[in-house]
Formats: structure tokens, C-alpha cells, sequence
């Protein structure tokens, strides 16, 4: 920013607050810059205390909340059970109301934890219910691909109401948004922990019973392993803010953990792949494999990218720069692919909605590319870096609302 000061003398309160509001980012990397030089500037120590405080949550003593999480739960429960009393397809009804139950679910957990926010509350309710009516008015067609890509597409939608209500309302805060993945990263972990735990319940009850012989299996799995499934997500996202303060980082501390590991691997994948006769160009089967590929890589960076501080490892800086770029070179190929399938075979809701994902998350990943290989050569922040993911996130949203409503229209559900 060309508008910011370069000397001690011209370091003015006000000007500074114009150049951090019309382009946050940037200050903050001209800050990064700038205090060093100015180690005793009290303005500058000021502005650099506001930027990177970070607010300790202590635990809400709130001894009501897990009975609270307990009753939300059984809701989502008892709606699941719909197609054991009445006369609906569980094909039908799992995968189109599972999804929405559970994220529901997480957003009626944070509309209490909150401050009352009435417009916010309503809003929410009202989303959740508007989505519940559009998915039960969706026509059902077993093979038609519109549909299956508009319910694959649903959760990232619903994903990104439970962001809304997460955020406070706060949409437009970078800050709120970081938070938001940060808290999606340890909603993964803590939930594979609490399926983990009950997993290994639910075996041992099994075992306990077969063994005085009463076989309990059917009724377990109808009524308490579905219920558990339904609750994990809350109950982890309880203790990631009760119990842990929302002060957990897991998430990325597994990130850096395997960071590495999947780099060689996915290196030594693309270098398997040029010696063999397999390729996603005509394999349908391989590219849906190549694709997850991607997903599953993508998320590694993101977190690994999140965790990332001030003063970071240069072996991990380094080592996460090369899987962007390796993860850049999967994204590129699985284009490629998609493109080459539209120009054979024409146009199709698959094709249309994968070829959107993968070239959104290729843009993503050049910008996160550009800006890491500036923090990695001193003339960034890990603060601008992080800001690069979160202000992508509203165009994930709006190219999901586009296949969920608009895609199954175009092609008449086909």
C-alpha cells in the first residue's frame, strides 16, 4: 500500500486507522515490516497488540448446556426414525435429511451458546426449515445425477448457514471466518474420537450380552448406535467449546503431522502414474478416486496452513509450499481429465459440477501458492495467509447454491 507511512515522523493515529480499514491485509503485512524497525513506536506496539490478541474462552459455566446438547440430539434422533413408523424410502429419506438434521443440529447448539440475537435466531430457524420443505418437495429420481450432485452439494450450503450463526451474524470478519475453519478442523478430530469411543462401547456391549446369550444387535444398532451417530457431532462440538475452551488445536497439529507423509505419497502416486497404462483421461473410476485424492490433500494444506505461526518452521513452511504446489499439479490434472470427458461425451450435471469444484479450488490454491511463496520469502504474514483462505470461502458457497437449487432445474432432473 503505497498510502501507508514510511517514516517514524509520518506515523499518524489517524491515517493508520484509514489504511487498516480500507485494506486490512496489507497493513497488517506493512506492520509486520514496519515494527521491527520501530521496536519502541508505542503506536505501533499498540496496533500490533489489537491485531494478535487472541481472547482466552474460559469454559461458560453453563452446568444446563449438555442437557441441552442431550435434548437437541434426541430431536435430530427421533426425526431420523421417521421412515421406521411411517411409509417412507429410506433411500429416499437418509440422504436427503440426515445431512440437514445433523448441521441443524450444530446450529441450534451455537444459537444458544450465543448472545440472543432475535434476527439471527429467526433467520437460522428459518433457513433450516426452508431447506427441510425444499429437500422433501425435491422430486425422487433413483438415476438422475442433477439430484445426487444437488444432495453431495447440500451440507457445504448448510455448512455455510452453521458459519452464519457461528460467526454471531459477523459474515463479512476474516477474523470470524478463520475461527470458523478452525473450529471445522477440530469438529473432524473430535467426532472421529467420540465415533471412535463409541465404537468400541458398542462392541463391548455386544460382546457382553452374546456372551450370557441374549443378542441385543438389532435393537442396539436401530435405536442407540443411530442415535450416537446423530449426536457425535454435537457432543464433540461440547467439548471442543466446553471442555476445551476453544482453545484446541488439534487440527492442525495433526495437519503438520502428516503434512509430510502425504507429500511423499502423493509424490511418489504421480510418479507410479507416469509408468502405468491407467489414466483418469478414460478411467471414470480412477478420476473419482483422483478427485478424493485432492480433497483429502487440499484439506491437509488448509490446516496445516491455519496452524502456521508468526515464526514458523522453515522445514514446514517449505514442506507445505511443496504440497500446495504438488496438490496444484493433482488439481490440473484432474481437470485436464473432466474437460477431456466434456469434449468426448458431452455435458453432463456430473461434469458440470465437478469441473466447477475442481476449478474453484485450483484459483484457491494459486492464490494460496502466490501468497505462501511471499510469507516463505520474508515479504508476507502468516496473517495474510490465512486471510487468503478465509475470504474464499463465500465462493464455495455460492457455486453450492448453484448446484443444489439451479442444476437439477437446467437439466429437469435428469
Amino acid at each position: 500500500m503505497t498510502d501507508l507511512p514510511q517514516h517514524k515522523a509520518d506515523l499518524v493515529p489517524l491515517e493508520l486507522e484509514r489504511a487498516y480499514r480500507k485494506d486490512p491485509a496489507a497493513f497488517s503485512a506493512w506492520l509486520d515490516k514496519t515494527l521491527p524497525a520501530e521496536p519502541d513506536s508505542i503506536l505501533l506496539q499498540a496496533w500490533h497488540a489489537r491485531l494478535t490478541y487472541q481472547e482466552v474462552v474460559e469454559p461458560k459455566a453453563n452446568n444446563n448446556l449438555l442437557l441441552y446438547t442431550i435434548f437437541i440430539a434426541t430431536l435430530a434422533w427421533a426425526f431420523a426414525k421417521i421412515p421406521a413408523y411411517v411409509t417412507v424410502e429410506e433411500e429416499w429419506f437418509y440422504p436427503r435429511f440426515i445431512p440437514v438434521l445433523v448441521v441443524a443440529g450444530l446450529i441450534a447448539y451455537f444459537n444458544l451458546v450465543q448472545r440472543y440475537q432475535k434476527t439471527l435466531h429467526l433467520a437460522s430457524a428459518l433457513f433450516v426449515g426452508l431447506v427441510l420443505l425444499f429437500q422433501w418437495l425435491f422430486p425422487f429420481e433413483r438415476h438422475s445425477d442433477s439430484l445426487m450432485m444437488s444432495a453431495l452439494h447440500m451440507p457445504m450450503v448448510l455448512l455455510s448457514a452453521l458459519g452464519l450463526v457461528f460467526s454471531g451474524g459477523e459474515w463479512k470478519s476474516v477474523k470470524s471466518r478463520i475461527e470458523y475453519i478452525r473450529y471445522g478442523g477440530e469438529l473432524l478430530i473430535f467426532t472421529a474420537l467420540v465415533l471412535l469411543g463409541g465404537g468400541v462401547l458398542t462392541a463391548l456391549t455386544l460382546g457382553l450380552f452374546g456372551l450370557i446369550g441374549i443378542q441385543i444387535g438389532e435393537w442396539l444398532f436401530n435405536y442407540v448406535v443411530l442415535w450416537g451417530a446423530m449426536s457425535a457431532p454435537l457432543v464433540a462440538t461440547w467439548l471442543w467449546d466446553q471442555v476445551q475452551g476453544r482453545q484446541s488445536r488439534l487440527a492442525s497439529m495433526i495437519a503438520n503431522v502428516f503434512s509430510p507423509l502425504f507429500l511423499l505419497m502423493t509424490v511418489g502416486y504421480l510418479t507410479a502414474l507416469l509408468g502405468e497404462d491407467r489414466s483418469p483421461l478414460e478411467d471414470r473410476e480412477f478420476l473419482i478416486v483422483f478427485n478424493v485424492l485432492l480433497l483429502v490433500v487440499w484439506g491437509i494444506t488448509v490446516f496445516s496452513v491455519m496452524g502456521r505461526g508468526d515464526k514458523p518452521s522453515r522445514l514446514l513452511d517449505l514442506t507445505n509450499l511443496c504440497l500446495v504446489g504438488v496438490t496444484l499439479v493433482i488439481d490440473a490434472i484432474a481437470l485436464s481429465a473432466i474437460l477431456y470427458r466434456v469434449v468426448e461425451f458431452g455435458i453432463t450435471p456430473n461434469r458440470i459440477a465437478v469441473t466447477g469444484a475442481n476449478a474453484l479450488i485450483f484459483i484457491h490454491l494459486l492464490w494460496i501458492a502466490l501468497e505462501y511463496l511471499k510469507a516463505f520469502g520474508g515479504r508476507g504474514s502468516a496473517e495474510v495467509l490465512k486471510t487468503t483462505i478465509a475470504r474464499y470461502l463465500p465462493v464455495y458457497t455460492v457455486w453450492s447454491v448453484f448446484v443444489v437449487v439451479l442444476l437439477p432445474v437446467i437439466f429437469g432432473f435428469e
